[in-house]
């Protein structure tokens, strides 16, 4: 059992991460932004900002590891990147080492591992400013001295969780590839009980 606190516990990656995470015996505290979920009763839940550093200090605190499936939901303004950079420095300040987050397959260096046409529109039009927040936020946990995975995904679906996928830092992918949020899920809970990835940035697909 470990300690975990995940935050983006509201969005359709992090319920997954909630619920698996109960089920697999962790003690869990779910970090939310001013919202009433029904998560079981076992889970400790604490209502906060991802850019107030106060309230990731206080989520932070006496953990095993941390799992971030940030996105910005309803926010109009990005919070991927100065949100994990809250997260990272709560991290430091409490000498808690693993983190776990999730970005997508396309961000960073693996943006030359698509295809140009859906590199110019897909990074560089459609989802400009949220690539260009995950790209900020892999570069912050890189820079880090935790003991940090990035997990990306390609195309995410609403789909059950298979346990069974693709994962690797080389594996084959296009922007059509996909993989269910319950299977992400699975895939970030396994790096916090075994750790194979540890200071890499694997990419998961069926």
């Amino acid at each position: 059992m470990a300690r975990i606190v995940i935050f983006g516990a509201a969005g359709r990656t992090g319920r997954n991460i909630v619920e698996q995470a109960v089920s697999r015996g962790h003690a869990v505290t779910a970090f939310v932004h001013k919202r009433t979920f029904s998560f079981s009763e076992v889970v400790r839940i604490i209502n906060g900002d991802v850019l107030n550093p106060a309230d990731i200090e206080k989520a932070v605190a006496s953990q095993d590891a941390v799992l971030s499936a940030l996105g910005r939901g309803s926010s109009p303004r990005p919070v991927t990147f100065p949100g994990t950079k809250n997260i990272v420095d709560a991290m430091d300040k409490a000498g808690v080492h693993r983190l776990i987050v999730e970005s997508a397959f396309g961000a960073g260096e693996s943006a030359k591992e698509i295809s140009i046409p859906d590199r110019l529109f897909v990074r560089g039009l459609v989802l400009r400013s949220s690539f260009k927040d995950k790209d900020l936020m892999e570069a912050c946990v890189e820079k880090s001295d935790l003991r940090w995975t990035i997990v990306r995904p390609p195309r995410l679906t609403d789909g059950p969780r298979r346990g069974s996928y693709r994962a690797g830092e080389r594996i084959p992918l296009n922007i059509a590839s996909g993989i269910s949020r319950a299977d992400v899920a699975d895939f970030m809970l396994s790096q916090v009980e075994g750790g194979e990835y540890i200071g890499k940035k694997p990419s998961l697909a069926y």
